[in-house]
């Protein structure tokens, strides 16, 4: 592999290299000894901690192309919050998991084209992170310790978030990895395909359409068969897991029907900008979904807000409407079009996390903040990969 010979870091960038590198080593090993656990570490507010500390880091005035989207989301994110806890007296963990995306955009704002990662050094930590992976989720299949791990095993947090981030890596990480890319690609297929997660395994279809169907050649024949053969093993996959039932046995879909029945009255203005900020489901959804009261409000008073609805597609539409579920896109598009992504890459990234945001939580997940953070961050030497004809 060609060296990256303009490859030159500050002291800040090294500093963050090796907070983001040896952070996730420290709990991918953490959670390999975790046998009837994810972790024994708190991975999720480490890695919270993890993104702020390294933008504190890297904090400079934003670029111009960016200027927009870290003005709207500094006003719009403060201006919610004062709202929830003055005017409506809300909960502020309540509130924080209701806007994470808006406040995400700020941090990333400062990974912006810094040089973090070369291009080497995004290899060996992907490859790092493909092998504990691998390890943690096959022992824990295989001795089956208890019936969460024998089912859905994972290694910092639930596989649905972690996977989502190790997929996006290894995308953003492929054209440099070399001739053993579908060696890696087959440790992660099978990662994927173990973990349980229906989520992953939609995002691993976008991920492969991005690696291998995005230039026509010989080969593209060859990566179509194995591209809908996946696509039955997948599908195969879901229809298990649906236990016989039908489609309305499928939580997500259940969820659907009681976003369908909080909309249901809404004018053009709610359609476009969502609820007012941190807005209660009725009485009836909360009810109607009180087997998952973990998910209710923080406050204990027996509320419930949009995140009970799981899927962050219809989340973000219930609280900030359609104009900022564009906003959210339109941002990642932005920023990686500026990082010498082309507009097939940035668009395969969007549609991993937009895979995501249709079972869980997507861009309101620090795990795919930390992904994009990566992206914006790595040393991109190659120019950017459009589709050739």
């Amino acid at each position: 592999m060609t060296s990256d010979i303009h490859f030159i870091k500050s002291w800040r960038e090294t500093t963050v290299y090796f907070l983001l590198s040896a952070t996730f080593y420290i709990l991918c090993l953490a959670g390999l000894v975790s046998y009837n656990d994810y972790n024994i570490l708190p991975a999720s507010p480490i890695f919270e901690l993890l993104l702020f500390s390294s933008a504190a880091l890297l904090l400079k005035i934003p670029r111009r192309r960016l200027a927009f989207f870290f003005i709207a989301s500094v006003f719009y994110t403060i201006g919610s919050l004062l709202y929830a806890t003055l005017v409506t007296d809300t909960y502020i963990l309540d509130y924080a998991q209701a806007y994470k995306a808006f406040i995400y955009v700020i941090p990333l704002c400062f990974f912006y084209k810094r040089k973090i990662f070369s291009s080497e050094q995004l290899c060996f930590f992907l490859k790092t992170l493909l092998v504990l992976f691998f390890l943690k989720y096959a022992y824990s299949i295989a001795l089956n310790y208890n019936d969460r791990m024998g089912s859905r095993p994972a290694i910092l947090v639930e596989n649905n978030f972690e996977l989502i981030f190790l997929i996006t890596i290894f995308y953003i990480a492929s054209p440099f990895i070399g001739k053993l890319k579908n060696f890696w690609f087959l440790i992660l297929l099978i990662t994927t395909l173990i973990s349980g997660s229906r989520s992953s395994l939609g995002a691993l279809l976008i991920a492969f359409i991005g690696i291998y169907l995005n230039k026509l050649t010989i080969k593209t024949i060859f990566y179509l068969i194995l591209f809908f053969a996946l696509t039955a093993i997948i599908l195969l996959i879901f229809y298990a897991r649906m236990d016989g039932g039908n489609i309305e046995s499928i939580d997500r879909f259940r969820f659907m029907l009681i976003f369908f029945e909080e909309i249901k009255n809404w004018g053009v203005l709610n359609y476009a900008f969502g609820t007012p900020p941190v807005t209660a489901l009725s009485n009836y959804s909360c009810s109607t979904l009180s087997y998952y009261q973990t998910l209710f409000s923080y406050s204990g008073d027996g509320s419930c807000y949009s995140v009970i609805l799981h899927a962050y597609l219809l989340r973000v539409l219930f609280d900030h409407g359609v104009l900022g579920l564009i906003f959210l896109f339109s941002f990642i598009y932005k920023v990686l079009r500026g990082c010498n992504y082309s507009s097939f890459q940035a668009l395969c990234i969007i549609g991993i996390y937009l895979t995501s945001a249709l079972s869980v939580s997507a861009m309101n997940s620090v795990f795919t903040s930390l992904a994009t953070a990566i992206a914006l961050s790595t040393y991109n030497r190659l120019p950017s990969i459009t589709l050739q004809k």
